[in-house]
């Protein structure tokens, strides 16, 4: 029995001399050998040249996704995802100039855009699907979906009709600044 106490004795001061050393640690300052080190330079968000290697996507994560779904009708339908590696995908898939896939390179000024007009739209507070009434869902209309992961938030959108005037302000700036890029095939 006191063996037990000596040992439970024992691991509770290892365990305060190792947190106390951890902090001694983090609150150096940035200073190493008592030198200050500089901030490291901001690295660019995105590439800034890709091959068809890199349209290879499916262990990089979704940072944006727009998609015009269809209708009873001749609805375009296409969508964009926009990756954390600056790749944006287009698929087109009825009813739009494009068919197919294609890809483009977004600059970290394209996303900076995007960030600030999340921010404009208050994208993070707004309801996930509208209308808001699910009685007024009206199927045979095409849904305008939108989904960011930025500023450690995600969120989903779908927008069926009814939708906020900042939500509509977005997609309208969404689908015009998508028209920048400059889409090719992987190939």
């Amino acid at each position: 029995m006191m063996l037990s106490y000596f040992n439970l004795n024992i691991l509770t001061l290892v365990c305060f001399v190792s947190i106390c050393s951890c902090n001694r640690k983090a609150s150096n300052g940035g200073n190493v050998n008592g030198k200050s080190q500089k901030p490291a330079p901001e690295l660019p968000i995105f590439k800034t040249t890709f091959t068809a290697t890199d349209t290879l996507v499916d262990k990089v994560d979704t940072i944006l996704y727009y998609q015009r779904s269809a209708c009873f009708g001749f609805c375009p339908t296409f969508q964009y995802t926009v990756y954390e590696n600056g790749i944006v995908k287009y698929e087109g898939l009825q009813h739009v100039d494009k068919l197919g896939c294609q890809y483009a390179l977004a600059t970290d000024a394209w996303w900076d855009e995007v960030k600030k007009q999340i921010a404009a739209s208050r994208f993070f507070d707004l309801a996930p699907v509208y209308p808001v009434e699910p009685e007024l869902y009206i199927p045979d209309l095409p849904n305008t979906i939108v989904i960011v992961k930025e500023f450690g938030l995600y969120k989903k959108v779908t927008d069926n009709h009814h939708a906020p005037k900042p939500l509509k302000d977005f997609e309208i700036f969404l689908e015009s600044h998508f028209q920048k890029l400059e889409f090719r095939n992987a190939y």
